[in-house]
């Protein structure tokens, strides 16, 4: 994602933070700087970004189950609302996404019993039974106000992210019980208007008491459930069709030899977003629209097809369902993937062609109502 740097990679997962983190670190200091001068402000930062710590680890106890149960993972986005781990595709199956869920909310749990078990080994147990951790949330900067801010913060990602509404944790954990009763679009369904509710509440309130954060995350699990209540509905319609009835196999193809001004000639003609390119009848790469235009304006028109396309071809069968097709284009980041058939390769398919199948299965959808759903 632009505007953001990588700081890490835990089991091959790249974890970035976006530009706008400095921010909330700014915020942080000038926060506890102006009641506690240059050393409050230098612990408002360092809380900050333990804070943001222990959201990654939060992401990656989704990511490194997530791993473990099969589906990859792309990167973990730090962002001022919080952290996104990017799945590669959708778990497999509603206990998967169970697993996956609650493995970021325990965590949370698990850091906040080690913060306090570790403040009870050096401060003694009267730090919980005398109210010591009450007072050392308001207390000046110091390792007590530290250690009683990141475990009060552990407790309550762990709560909120459990809230059940999508895209959160325990919307997740709301759908994927659900899938195993009423399948999954309609689990989906259900728990996306819930989420929905509630993050039109949240937004409400944040606006009454002028809580702009409250806001941002309102809005952030509005739109969130809307997307995950039409990715159910895609994957429900494309239930049952093949990549063969997706595919174009009148696509217009390019050969190495061509140049660019013949390759950007037919993308401003055409509308296909991918094509083949081909040596006699073997499909030897592909090439984009997209990267035709950005390689007429490195190269120039006269650069040759074979010096820009890409090479590696992955294929599917002409009988691969169109919903693990999408899975392995989402995977691959949208870049497209060869049908092949017992004749050869029969030409490309990208997302827009599935979504393309998506929306045509929907309309025909109104008039069988018999269709079966997704499970």
């Amino acid at each position: 994602m632009k505007l953001s740097w990588r700081i890490a990679t835990v089991s091959g997962i790249a974890i970035r933070v976006h530009v706008t983190f400095l921010f909330v670190v700014a915020l942080g200091a000038v926060e506890w700087g102006l009641s506690h001068g240059t050393r409050g402000a230098l612990f408002g930062a360092l809380l900050v970004c333990l804070l943001f710590a222990c959201v990654a680890l939060h992401e990656l106890g989704h990511s490194l189950v997530a791993q473990r149960l099969g589906v990859s993972v792309r990167e973990i986005l730090l962002l001022p609302i919080g952290g996104v781990a990017r799945l590669g595709r959708e778990p497999k199956t509603a206990l998967h996404e169970l697993l996956i869920a609650v493995a970021g909310p325990l965590v949370n749990v698990v850091l906040a019993v080690l913060l306090l078990l570790g403040a009870s080994v050096v401060a003694g147990p009267v730090w919980l039974a005398d109210g010591g951790f009450v007072r050392a949330l308001v207390a000046p900067p110091a390792l007590p106000t530290l250690v009683a801010a990141l475990t009060a913060a552990n407790v309550a990602l762990a709560v909120f992210n459990m809230i059940p509404a999508l895209p959160m944790d325990g919307g997740r954990v709301l759908r994927a019980v659900l899938t195993f009763f009423v399948g999954k679009l309609r689990a989906t369904r259900v728990a996306a208007t819930v989420g929905q509710f509630l993050a039109a509440g949240l937004a409400a309130f944040g606006l009454m008491s002028g809580n702009v954060v409250l806001v941002m995350i309102g809005v952030f699990v509005f739109l969130g459930a809307a997307q995950e209540r039409a990715t159910a509905r895609v994957m429900a319609s494309l239930a049952g069709l093949r990549a063969a009835d997706a595919v174009d196999a009148r696509a217009v193809a390019l050969e190495p030899g061509d140049l660019l001004a013949h390759a950007l000639a037919l993308a401003l003609r055409s509308s296909q977003p991918h094509y083949p390119v081909v040596l006699g009848d073997r499909l030897v790469g592909t090439l984009g629209r997209e990267e035709i235009l950005d390689a007429v304006r490195k190269q120039g028109p006269m650069a040759f097809v074979a010096g820009v396309m890409n090479r590696e071809v992955v294929e599917v069968s002409v009988d691969e369902p169109l919903t693990e097709v999408r899975i392995q284009l989402i995977e691959r980041a949208g870049r497209p993937l060869a049908v092949r058939g017992s004749d050869g390769a029969i030409g490309l398919i990208g997302l827009e062609d599935v979504a393309r199948a998506a929306t045509m299965a929907d309309l025909l959808h109104h008039f069988v109502p018999q269709r079966p759903t997704m499970r």
